[in-house]
């Protein structure tokens, strides 16, 4: 922050007794609805452009930059005492909403979905018994088909390690 923009509040809180302007002059100031003459004459002696003459082309240039340093530094002020400006937070409640809206479109197709492969699919018990049976039924032919390839070949069952 720079030492004009503390100029400026030392001059605002000097004057602020003696001042036609107000707290809601200054809240209607910062939330973008205009300047009132008394801060103007303030923020022009803070910044040096008071002794400077309206007309010349280089006072525009000076005093759009006076306003920038200005509002950076208000924007720093802001931020040191961890306040969020209207506009940030405004910003961020339009996403909130929208995300918000969007999660509930999204909840509310997956219960559609769950109500679909509730009602659309068949008994999953029912696919499952037959799936054990054909798993069982290939075990039995996987053992048969060994004990067949064992004869062949002379192999024997060994009926001690089957009682282990």
């Amino acid at each position: 922050m720079d030492a004009k923009f503390f100029q400026f509040w030392n001059d605002y809180i000097q004057q602020a007794p003696n001042s036609q302007v107000g707290p809601g002059d200054l809240t209607g100031w910062m939330s973008g609805a205009g300047i009132p003459d008394e801060f103007m004459a303030m923020f022009k002696k803070s910044y040096g452009l008071d002794q400077m003459s309206a007309d010349t082309p280089e006072y525009s240039t000076l005093f759009e930059s006076a306003l920038k340093e200005f509002n950076h530094s208000l924007t720093n002020y802001y931020a040191m005492l961890d306040v969020v400006p209207k506009k940030d937070y405004q910003e961020l409640e339009k996403k909130y909403k929208l995300l918000k809206r969007k999660v509930a479109d999204l909840e509310e197709a997956v219960a559609h979905l769950k109500l679909l492969f509730k009602t659309s699919t068949p008994n999953v018990e029912e696919g499952v018994g037959s799936l054990n049976k054909m798993l069982r039924s290939q075990n039995e032919h996987f053992l048969k088909m060994m004990d067949n390839l064992g004869e062949f070949y002379g192999i024997t069952k060994d009926t001690d390690s089957e009682k282990k």
